[in-house]
């Protein structure tokens, strides 16, 4: 009996990793031997690792399950020990005061 074939075992991720670290130590050596032009295709890699790693230990990017512009509990006020709890109040926008279209001078 043969085992059915599936990438259940992470095989294919494996081999990108490793033939993207082989694509990249090319890349390096290539730049080491004078071939410039690949220098931003060996230095921005990096760079964004450090940056992704840099914003995780500040714990950024995480939203909790809320979705942006959306406040925090449906629009009830958070609990206060010092005022009255419940739903927001709601904010109109103050009215502009009206403009009287006069005559025009020039």
């Amino acid at each position: 009996m043969t085992r059915p074939r599936d990438d259940a075992g992470g095989v294919w991720i494996i081999t990108g990793l490793v033939v993207g670290a082989i694509v990249y130590a090319g890349m390096v050596m290539m730049m080491v031997a004078g071939f410039t032009v690949v220098a931003p295709l060996v230095v921005i890699p990096p760079v964004l690792a450090v940056l992704i790693a840099a914003n995780n230990l500040l714990g950024g990017g995480r939203s909790h399950g809320r979705s942006p512009g959306h406040p925090v509990g449906q629009g009830q006020a958070p609990l206060s020990s010092s005022g009255p709890n419940g739903v927001l109040p709601s904010v109109t926008p103050p009215q502009a005061p009206a403009v009287e279209e006069g005559p025009v001078s020039r």
